[in-house]
């Protein structure tokens, strides 16, 4: 054989396996038409028995056996084929290899188990005398079996013939082959593989093979296995876990934990999560799993467009989980910041401090921003906007965010711990922000304040909300001691609005009319019952009440 080069290259252990396995089947030709013109002449009507005798004996192993190979056609006026036994092992079989391990060659024995095992290959030549007076010709190849084990076979498919000498014997040897052999070799329970220097013991030609290291025959049994599993995955019937439905395998799509679903009940699970934007859950359905999908089969399941959209969904969500990523405040680019808080755009080139997303402070320390100086910022930038001629979605979202402030100036007072704007409906000053959990009074937004002082107030001074210290304390006093003469804890029963993503239903927080619902990470207004994606544009004087009372 040659190489691409023009040289000459080695053959493979297969391929040389098949010509040795070839050269001795054609020795066996000559050597069996050699008997026939030298020995005792087979009349012609024995002949013709023979011949239609196995005739017969090749279309029954067709019927039964399937597909059987042709070697050499019948040349020579002989029949040779070759048929692959399966062993039956109905419940699979372990496996017990024996490896060399370390420095010191150690021995290591490794187990695993087998649904399948690779075929014997039976090749056999049919004399003209046969069945009437010789047996056929035959080779065996086992792939995962040493030669002297293989030549114990070859002894046994000889026996069989001399119990009935003169009949049909391929079909036994088939049958034998098929369920007793791997009982013949004491592997009732478990197949031992061991090194070829541990084997001793008569070897017969017929027995076609080479000395295999046991990391191959391992790797041979543990892919072929694979393989065949697979083959009757496809081929059989399954029912999916997710819409009950059965279906045959290649409607299956199977993840990597061997979990497996119906590819339409896969695809639209997939577009949902892409469609939510939840793609950190684009997890494996089976709750007690988890696994990752891996991005070649989501490919496949989403498409060319979701599939781009799942990629920047991911790509935006690793980037804001890192601490040290921030956008840029001008276009957005996604930016590094260095030790003291400070980022440059590689687009746009600004520097800016990403704290405040304002001109880096040069030798200054950043105090945060005001929202009024927030306001003022995105004013300025609303002014270069429009003499720029900047494209309108950007403008209308800036439009947005500057009303949205507005309106948190107008009716809301920012805790000092957290920053989260907090409005007050009834009651008294004293404030829990519902965000970090720490107390404020409403009036001049300081932790622990009992009175306020117009002075100390952080927003306009027309917005102070006076407290009454005596009546506070009255109240509070009131209320301890009804408390403690209750003999019954009083059930409050609040009105219930499920989600509209996962239907789980949740309560409001308050008269705030904005839902987070903890099971499906989803953020919902409990009056149209729709999600809500952006603050915004969902609550203001077109759209919802943020608050409202319950009817």
């Amino acid at each position: 054989m040659e190489n691409a080069h023009g040289g000459e290259r080695e053959p493979s252990p297969e391929e040389e396996s098949e010509s040795r396995e070839g050269q001795l089947l054609r020795e066996m030709m000559l050597r069996a038409r050699r008997e026939a013109e030298e020995g005792p002449q087979v009349p012609d009507e024995q002949l013709h028995s023979n011949d239609q005798l196995q005739r017969d004996e090749m279309l029954a192993l067709e019927a039964i056996y399937g597909d059987i190979i042709s070697i050499f056609g019948e040349e020579f006026g002989m029949r040779s084929f070759q048929i692959l036994v399966h062993c039956e092992i109905p419940d699979g079989i372990s496996v017990s290899a024996e490896l060399f391990q370390g420095v010191d060659d150690s021995r290591l024995f490794h187990s695993f188990n087998v649904q399948h095992l690779a075929p014997i290959s039976l090749t056999c030549l049919m004399p003209l005398s046969y069945p009437s007076r010789h047996p056929p010709c035959f080779t065996l190849t086992v792939q995962w079996l040493d030669r002297v084990k293989v030549s114990s076979l070859c002894r046994m498919l000889d026996l069989i013939w001399a119990q009935q000498p003169g009949q049909e014997v391929v079909y036994e040897w088939v049958q034998w082959l098929q369920s007793s052999a791997l009982s013949h070799l004491g592997f009732d329970d478990e197949i031992a593989i061991h090194h070829s220097d541990s084997m001793m013991g008569p070897v017969d030609v017929r027995a076609v093979g080479e000395i295999v290291p046991v990391e191959s025959v391992v790797q041979c049994l543990i892919s072929y296995n694979e393989d065949q599993c697979h083959e009757s995955f496809l081929s059989g019937l399954h029912t999916c876990m997710i819409c009950l439905s059965e279906y045959t395998g290649v409607d299956f799509i199977k993840l990597p934990c061997q979990q497996y679903f119906c590819r339409r009940c896969m695809e639209t699970y997939s577009r949902m999560h892409v469609k939510e934007g939840t793609v950190l859950k684009l997890l494996c359905p089976d709750d007690k799993c988890q696994s990752d999908v891996p991005p070649n089969l989501l490919k496949r399941l989403l498409g060319d467009a979701d599939f781009e959209r799942w990629e920047r969904l991911i790509l935006q969500k690793t980037l804001d989980s890192m601490a040290d990523a921030a956008y840029c405040p001008r276009c957005e680019t996604i930016c590094l910041e260095d030790e003291e808080k400070n980022a440059q755009c590689s687009k746009c080139f600004f520097s800016f401090c990403t704290l405040c997303r304002l001109h880096r402070h040069i030798g200054e320390r950043c105090v945060g921003i005001t929202p009024e100086e927030k306001l003022l910022s995105l004013q300025e930038r609303q002014k270069v906007r429009r003499l720029s001629k900047g494209d309108l979605e950007k403008t209308i979202s800036l439009a947005k965010e500057m009303f949205s402030i507005k309106e948190v100036l107008r009716l809301c007072v920012q805790c000092p711990y957290c920053d989260i704007g907090i409005s007050r409906v009834s009651g008294c000053n004293h404030m829990v922000s519902g965000n970090c959990g720490r107390s404020f009074c409403y009036g001049c937004g300081v932790a622990g304040c009992l009175g306020c002082d117009s002075s100390k107030a952080r927003n306009d001074p027309e917005k102070v909300k006076k407290l009454d210290v005596t009546r506070f304390l009255t109240a509070q006093t009131d209320a301890d001691a009804s408390t403690e003469r209750r003999k019954e804890p009083t059930i409050i029963r609040s009105r219930q609005y499920p989600c509209p993503s996962c239907h789980q239903p949740n309560s409001k927080v308050g008269n705030n009319n904005h839902i987070f619902c903890r099971a499906c990470q989803v953020h919902y207004c409990a009056l149209c019952r729709k999600v809500v994606r952006k603050y915004a544009e969902h609550y203001g004087p077109r759209g919802c009440k943020q608050h409202s009372v319950d009817p």
